[in-house]
């Protein structure tokens, strides 16, 4: 029974990757190691329960009604979107820039809201959605932050970073560049040779930090005033989410 639940939440999160185009069994079998007649047993359920549907006899199949219904009171942890949503759009529409909230859950990375800049070239919704913890700057901040114990159990989980963090070869190696995020209270990460990656601690009202606010931009872009205006911009968009957060607090010890 396990088993199954886990490949019913394998083939949910399989759909959402592209929403909007149908994946035929073939595919879901085959990215997800099934047996053809199990899958197939698992989908009709699934689309009998419309949390996923088939768009037409022996075609794809697609995330269903039910899916989009479970959200319909608003998104996860609406207390920390809703809050940050103002200080968001703030930064995006000043330096003209993608910026994301982004927790981790875990060891993966989850955005919680993201506000799409409009300059002509943007990073890639790939770079974007990365969840590996090791692989973006708002990853690396969180796990900084994460207590020691919880730190060990995501490098049992997923093993040291290797070629995505080339200094960090061990423990101990990782345990002094999370010391150094700490030490600067920021991220500034360039994954590959055309996007930089930004991130700054969100804090709770009883200071322990519960998210990350980031940013990605061409790597091009990132240089001279732009740069000044990004990095600036974005601390003060932190301190922000993290004061509305105790204000929101106060208010309600005082009801």
């Amino acid at each position: 029974m396990i088993k199954v639940l886990h490949k019913v939440f394998d083939i949910l999160e399989l759909l959402a990757e592209t929403p909007d185009q149908a994946k035929p069994l073939s595919e879901i079998t085959g990215r997800l190691k099934m047996h053809p007649a199990t899958c197939a047993n698992i989908l009709q359920t699934m689309a009998r329960r419309h949390y996923i549907e088939q768009i037409a006899p022996r075609k794809g199949y697609i995330l269903g009604p039910l899916v989009f219904h479970l959200t319909k009171q608003g998104p996860y942890r609406k207390d920390l979107v809703t809050v940050a949503e103002i200080p968001m759009e703030t930064l995006a529409k000043e330096v003209d820039e993608t910026v994301l909230l982004v927790i981790l859950r875990q060891g993966r990375r989850f955005i919680l809201s993201q506000i799409n800049g409009q300059q002509r070239i943007q990073v890639g919704p790939q770079a974007l959605g990365l969840t590996n913890i090791y692989e973006t700057a708002t990853g690396r901040l969180l796990l900084a932050y994460m207590p020691e114990h919880e730190v060990d159990k995501v490098v049992a989980d997923y093993g040291l970073p290797g070629k995505l963090w080339p200094q960090v070869d061990n423990i101990t190696s990782l345990r002094k560049a999370l010391t150094k995020i700490r030490n600067d209270e920021w991220v500034h990460h360039s994954p590959d040779n055309e996007t930089v990656g930004l991130a700054f601690p969100i804090n709770s009202p009883e200071g322990h930090v519960i998210a990350a606010i980031g940013l990605f931009l061409p790597k091009f872009r990132f240089k001279g005033k732009h740069q000044k205006n990004v990095t600036s911009g974005l601390r003060r968009a932190a301190k922000a989410i993290s004061d509305a957060l105790t204000e929101k607090a106060k208010s309600r010890t005082k009801l």
